[in-house]
This record gives C-alpha cells, sequence and structure tokens, in this order.
C-alpha cells in the first residue's frame, strides 16, 4: 500500500503537533504615557501632583501668615506706622497670589475630576462657600490700596473701599484661620521634613515659587518706596 505510506506522518514526529509553528511574538516595551495627564493619581504638570499643591498651599499661608500678623500690627498705631502699613502691604500681593492660585488650581481639578484631588476630599461646606467672598475681599483690599498710592491722595471713594474690605477680610481671614490653623501645624510638622519632601516629588520647585513670590513683593515695595514717601508728603 505504498499510497498509504506515501501519506503516513514521518517517523518521530508527534501527530498532535502542528507541522510548522507561528512565530513567537517579541514582547512590547511598555507604551509612554502621551501625556504628562497620564501618569496616573497624584502626578500632574504640577511638582508633586495633589500632595505637591497642598504642601504649595501649607507654606504660602505661613508666608501670608506672618506678613499679615506685622499689617495687623500696623493697624494699631496708623499715623505712626502708616509707612510700614504701606510697604508690607505691597510686598503682600505677589504671596497672596501664588495662594489664589495653588487654591484655584486645587478647586479646579477637584470639580474636573482629578482622581488624587478627589480622593482629597472638597473642604467644609462652610468654607467653600466663604471662599470665593474671602478671596473678593482680599483682592479688593490689595487693588483699592494701590489705586490709593497710584492716586497719590488720599481719595475717598477708595480709602472707604479699602477699609470696608479690609473688615470684611479680617473677620474672613480669622475664621479661615480658625478652621484651618491645626491642619497647617499637622502639614509643617509632617510636609517639611526631608522624608516628606523626598517623598513628593518638586520640593525645588516649590521652594524656589515661594521664595520668588515673597522676594517679588520685597522687590515691588522696594521699587514703589518713592511713591509711599510721596503720599505720605501730602
Amino acid at each position: 500500500m505504498a499510497g498509504r505510506r506515501g501519506t503516513a506522518a514521518p517517523a518521530g514526529r508527534n501527530r498532535s503537533q502542528p507541522a510548522c509553528t507561528e512565530p513567537v511574538a517579541h514582547e512590547r516595551p511598555p507604551r509612554a504615557p502621551k501625556s504628562l495627564g497620564e501618569l496616573g493619581p497624584g502626578r500632574s504638570w504640577q511638582p508633586g501632583g495633589a500632595d505637591g499643591n497642598e504642601i504649595l498651599t501649607t507654606t504660602a499661608a505661613v508666608v501670608l501668615l506672618v506678613l499679615l500678623i506685622a499689617e495687623g500690627v500696623t493697624i494699631v498705631h496708623m499715623c505712626g506706622l502708616l509707612r510700614a502699613h504701606m510697604f508690607i502691604g505691597l510686598v503682600l500681593i505677589p504671596p497672596v497670589m501664588l495662594k489664589l492660585g495653588s487654591t484655584g488650581y486645587r478647586m479646579v481639578s477637584y470639580y474636573a475630576g482629578s482622581r488624587s484631588y478627589r480622593a482629597k476630599g472638597p473642604p467644609l461646606l462652610p468654607l467653600r462657600l466663604m471662599a470665593p467672598v474671602l478671596a473678593v475681599s482680599t483682592v479688593a483690599v490689595l487693588t483699592s490700596g494701590v489705586l490709593l498710592l497710584a492716586a497719590g491722595h488720599k481719595s475717598g471713594l477708595l480709602l472707604t473701599v479699602h477699609k470696608l474690605s479690609f473688615i470684611v477680610l479680617g473677620v474672613l481671614f480669622a475664621v479661615h484661620l480658625l478652621a484651618y490653623l491645626p491642619r497647617v501645624a499637622r502639614s509643617v510638622r509632617g510636609d517639611w521634613t526631608t522624608a516628606r519632601r523626598r517623598a513628593v516629588p518638586g520640593a525645588g520647585a516649590r521652594a524656589m515659587l515661594v521664595a520668588a513670590a515673597a522676594g517679588g513683593g520685597a522687590a515691588l515695595a522696594l521699587a514703589l518706596l518713592p511713591s509711599i514717601q510721596a503720599y505720605l508728603g501730602h
């Protein structure tokens, strides 16, 4: 039966195995993320993501607290410390902008659905409702103060806006401070340690931002010191 023998499988080959095998596909290396937003929770364009934002906000808050305490001291004796009051008010502008920027970014990220910011949760509802009024009153105080300085004289309307907005700011800031002071104290103890700085990327960038804000405020006040002298001369 030559025909049958010709169709028989060659000796030594297992009939259960195919005559040829498919080439083994090489494993592809992991795909690099197309954008920084794909880096996962806690990693975004901002150094350190949500944790870095919290550290930056807390650090800016500490700088502002020191400056606001100094500004409050000048109010006790405004006639003798008006020059210092105006100087510190100018120094406050860049740190306030940094604080508003960091908290604003956190708010936008939270409501945009960022997982890392969602995981931290929102502030208490009363504080969330108070935040826009606090921000507006802060901007109103600084803007009216700069306009008073630019006008070169004591404008009645601007002075009234400055005083009223400062009263609103003072009340809201006191509530804000009492609500967040324990959290800030815990953050200062925990976030400023060497281990924490190493665990959250972007420590150098955050330090540069805070230093630039404080230094920029001092430079602005020094640059406008002649305007302060001219204002007090009227």
